[in-house]
């Protein structure tokens, strides 16, 4: 599945973790058929879709 970048974060930047954390939430919030998290190689908010259970 392909991951979305919603807010790439400079390295150098400000941004505190309860701001980061804020903003996971707003995403979610908007989008809650997504997975939102933060992926630290890329050092950004990102999301996919969540994945649905298969019913047997």
């Amino acid at each position: 599945m392909e991951k979305k970048v919603h807010v790439r974060l400079d390295r150098n930047s400000d941004f505190t973790l309860r701001e980061v954390l804020k903003k996971i939430e707003e995403i979610q919030e908007q989008y809650p058929d997504l997975d939102v998290f933060f992926d630290g190689d890329d050092y950004a908010i990102c999301s996919r879709p969540r994945k649905v259970p298969v019913k047997r």
